[in-house]
């Protein structure tokens, strides 16, 4: 029996991965690979087919399409009743197509498509922590699962925004070209970051639970962080005047600016944040605009199997 389900997500990348897929297939079967593949026709399909495979007996399922599509991966992953894997020994891969790619930023993974299969050929694999989101009643239905990074404020707004462009200009400039929008017209929220018990409440631009280094195309918001430590990485950041955060901006993509002032850092297994105003706190999961605070998010440690190089 094949036990690799590749899922294809075709309109990642604005399209483009429907181009590349018949290489990415050609990469596979060069690599060896024996896989049965799926195409998604709408949101939320990765999750299902995910599902279904796993309980129908597939070892592994891969995802071909950006951080999005592999958060459907992973959603599926796990069972939403019981709120465990379906299958402990399956693991996810990922064959890197997407607006913003950064999850393999972090976690290794080549973006040639060539490195990739080859990768997925050898059968390497690591286990990584996942993160998981409750909303407290004004959110989406049900938990929701992560591997690299939720984050809430101005988060929510740009990738509204990138979610509803052309994306024809690549990841990393469109996420830019946003993020500069959303700073123009987004200022602070009051809200409330409690970690393992502790708490902060203010005038907050973003909040960010980490488990991965990279968001928004390449900014690196979390340096340090870890995908098998046991404890997201939480950076919290306050707005004070918008040439200020302009100025900012650069040292993002650097992970420049902890420390700095108006930036907050903790390390912690549980985070809750609470809005502390009616104005809306949207929360933004690996790309995709899914929810709003009042929310819980908790770290799993070593929870996924992850086909990946083996930790740097």
């Amino acid at each position: 029996m094949t036990d690799t389900l590749v899922v294809v997500n075709p309109a990642s990348a604005g399209g483009r991965t429907a181009k590349q897929w018949p290489l990415v297939q050609r990469c596979l079967v060069d690599a060896g690979v024996d896989f049965v593949a799926r195409i998604t026709a709408a949101r939320a399909d990765a999750v299902m087919l995910t599902r279904e495979a796993l309980r129908e007996g597939f070892a592994r399922v891969v995802a071909v399409g950006g951080d999005g599509t592999l958060n459907e991966v992973v959603n599926g992953y796990f069972d939403p009743d019981t709120r465990e894997p379906i299958n402990p020994q399956a693991s996810v891969g990922l064959l890197p197509s997407g607006t913003g790619g950064d999850f393999r930023k972090t976690a290794g993974i080549p973006l040639s498509h060539a490195a990739a299969c080859a990768l997925l050929a050898r059968g390497d694999y690591r286990q990584i922590d996942a993160g998981r989101i409750d909303y407290h009643g004004g959110g989406a239905p049900g938990p929701r699962w992560f591997v690299n990074i939720a984050d809430c404020g101005i988060g929510g707004e740009v990738v509204h925004r990138v979610n509803a462009s052309r994306k024809a200009a690549g990841g990393t400039v469109t996420f830019l070209y946003h993020s500069l929008a959303a700073l123009m017209t987004y200022g602070n929220r009051m809200v409330r970051v409690d970690v393992d018990g502790e708490v902060t409440e203010g005038p907050m631009e973003s909040v960010v639970v980490a488990n991965g280094r990279c968001f928004g195309g390449g900014m690196l918001i979390a340096p340090e962080a870890s995908l098998d430590d046991g404890l997201f990485d939480v950076v919290t950041v306050t707005r004070h005047g918008r040439r200020r955060s302009l100025a900012g901006l650069p040292g993002l993509y650097r992970g420049r600016h902890i420390g700095r002032p108006g930036v907050g850092f903790r390390r912690g297994r549980v985070v809750t944040v609470t809005p502390l105003e009616q104005r809306p706190v949207l929360f933004d999961v690996e790309g995709e605009q899914v929810g709003r605070a009042p929310a819980t998010l908790t770290c799993l440690p070593g929870v996924l199997r992850l086909c990946a190089p083996p930790r740097r």
